[in-house]
Protein backbone atom coordinates (compact mmCIF):
# COMPACT_ATOMS: atom_id res chain seq x y z
CA UNK A 1 0.00 0.00 0.00
CA UNK A 2 1.27 3.70 -1.18
CA UNK A 3 1.67 5.78 2.14
CA UNK A 4 2.92 8.50 0.86
CA UNK A 5 -0.32 9.33 -1.47
CA UNK A 6 -4.21 9.06 -1.45
CA UNK A 7 -5.46 5.92 -3.42
CA UNK A 8 -9.06 7.10 -5.00
CA UNK A 9 -11.89 3.87 -5.14
CA UNK A 10 -13.36 5.40 -7.52
CA UNK A 11 -14.23 8.51 -10.53
CA UNK A 12 -15.56 10.39 -8.01
CA UNK A 13 -12.50 10.56 -5.70
CA UNK A 14 -10.49 10.97 -8.86
CA UNK A 15 -12.43 13.97 -10.27
CA UNK A 16 -12.39 15.56 -6.60
CA UNK A 17 -8.20 15.22 -6.08
CA UNK A 18 -8.11 17.01 -9.84
CA UNK A 19 -10.43 19.71 -9.30
CA UNK A 20 -9.51 20.88 -5.75
CA UNK A 21 -6.01 21.77 -7.00
CA UNK A 22 -6.09 25.04 -8.47
CA UNK A 23 -1.99 26.14 -8.21
CA UNK A 24 -0.50 22.89 -9.06
CA UNK A 25 -0.23 19.85 -11.91
CA UNK A 26 -1.89 16.54 -10.68
CA UNK A 27 -0.22 13.32 -11.66
CA UNK A 28 -1.88 9.79 -11.35
CA UNK A 29 -0.18 7.21 -11.28
CA UNK A 30 -2.55 3.66 -12.18
CA UNK A 31 -0.91 0.30 -10.85
CA UNK A 32 -0.96 -2.13 -7.93
CA UNK A 33 0.67 -1.24 -4.89
CA UNK A 34 2.41 -4.67 -4.98
CA UNK A 35 3.75 -4.01 -7.83
CA UNK A 36 7.56 -3.19 -7.49
CA UNK A 37 7.52 -0.14 -10.41
CA UNK A 38 4.64 0.72 -9.23
CA UNK A 39 6.48 1.85 -6.00
CA UNK A 40 9.77 2.71 -7.36
CA UNK A 41 7.49 5.67 -9.34
CA UNK A 42 5.55 6.53 -5.89
CA UNK A 43 8.82 7.12 -4.29
CA UNK A 44 10.07 9.25 -7.51
CA UNK A 45 6.74 11.39 -7.55
CA UNK A 46 7.37 11.68 -3.84
CA UNK A 47 10.73 13.03 -4.26
CA UNK A 48 9.45 15.70 -6.46
CA UNK A 49 6.06 16.45 -5.57
CA UNK A 50 7.32 20.37 -3.83
CA UNK A 51 9.59 21.02 -7.16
Amino acid sequence: MSYMFPNPHNGWQVDQAILSEEDRVVVSRFGHDWDLNCMKMNEFLYSIAEK
